[in-house]
């Protein structure tokens, strides 16, 4: 395609500094051809585009702040591209917020494995393989930064307090009781959802480092279970490929309890989203009757919900919510809540 294209599709205060990476890669301020991708919720631009008959991926961070800061990110990024973690980066430029990376042609994981119980094995190496890198920048206390992120939801009164009165009392003995300031902390990349998880046919392959510190090791542990895994049987498989004989209690304990600290966390972060893009004249559904989370995920599949819509975030946020609520009341939630507070 021609420049042109280029100037079409990239925003105008961005465009000398996508030239000059493209200039520094390739040689060249031409591609080929440039689509706009899309699938996360990131405030970044990512888009694919063709040089030379290759694919690559072009992404250009557009809000810039502490969670979202390029120099962090790309030291990360930077990292897990050299141990074969994450795809081979070709420029970045943390002054313009601009990188290029390789294009990872994907397969699902569930058509060429089956069953989970066949590819957990291979999720929990990734993590394992992202936990062994050397310590990535400290940027806050995950569960100090969820506590603030909950009251600053509370602030916007989006929901009455009554709405999730019971999710929060539960949440609040894992505020508690769960080591908040212990020495477990690794390189962790914080959003291991499926959009981040790209498999070639060959090897899976993670993407999108913008939340990338060190943090907690059950953070990566629990995200990636909370997406691709429906039962106990499952989690063991995956706990124990990861730790070994090493796996006990106390560590299926934190697990389980990070499981719901991540669905809460995510069903804040949507809900925030929801409020941020409500519009003013429409009523707001209060009731958290709703699907639950494996019903949900059947509609996504048919489009039947878009999680870019406000009223999807609602329901994605409020469903993620009882999730949580619903794991927080059974008899593994008080087991592992006393083996953490006996420790």
């Amino acid at each position: 395609m021609t420049q042109a294209t280029l100037q079409s599709l990239i925003p105008e205060a961005k465009l000398e500094a996508v030239e000059k990476a493209l200039q520094t890669t390739f040689n060249t301020k031409t591609v080929e051809s440039i689509e706009l991708l899309t699938g996360g919720l990131s405030s970044a631009l990512v888009y694919k585009i063709i040089v030379n008959g290759k694919a690559y991926v072009l992404r250009i961070v557009i809000q810039i702040d502490e969670l979202s800061d390029p120099v962090r990110q790309y030291i990360c990024m930077n990292i897990a591209a050299e141990a074969g973690i994450a795809p081979i980066v070709y420029y970045t430029n943390a002054v313009d917020a601009v990188s290029i990376t390789d294009f990872i042609r994907t397969i699902s994981l569930s058509e060429h494995f089956g069953s989970p119980d066949n590819f957990l094995p291979e999720l929990a190496n990734v993590v394992k393989s992202i936990h062994s890198l050397p310590i990535f920048p400290k940027i806050v206390n995950f569960l100090d930064g969820i506590d603030l992120f909950i009251q600053q939801f509370q602030a916007l009164e989006f929901l009455p307090a009554s709405a999730i009165e019971e999710h929060l009392r539960y949440y609040l003995e894992i505020q508690q009781f769960y080591p908040r300031y212990d020495t477990d902390v690794v390189a962790s990349h914080n959003d291991l959802n499926p959009n981040n998880i790209l498999f070639d046919g060959k090897k899976i392959w993670l993407i999108d480092w913008e939340v990338a510190f060190q943090n907690d090791r059950y953070v990566d542990l629990a995200n990636v279970a909370n997406y691709f895994m429906t039962n106990a049987a499952q989690a063991e498989i995956y706990l124990r490929s990861y730790f070994g004989d090493s796996l006990d209690d106390y560590k299926r304990a934190r697990f389980f309890l990070m499981q719901q600290v991540c669905q809460i966390f995510y069903a804040i972060v949507f809900l925030k989203l929801a409020a941020a893009s409500w519009p003013e004249n429409l009523p707001i559904e209060y009731s958290m009757v709703v699907p639950s989370l494996k019903e949900f995920q059947q509609q996504l599949r048919t489009d039947k919900v878009i999680l870019t819509t406000h009223e999807g975030q609602l329901l994605y946020g409020k469903i993620r919510l009882n999730q949580a609520l619903y794991n927080m009341k059974t008899a593994r939630f008080a087991k592992s809540i006393k083996i953490i507070r006996n420790s």
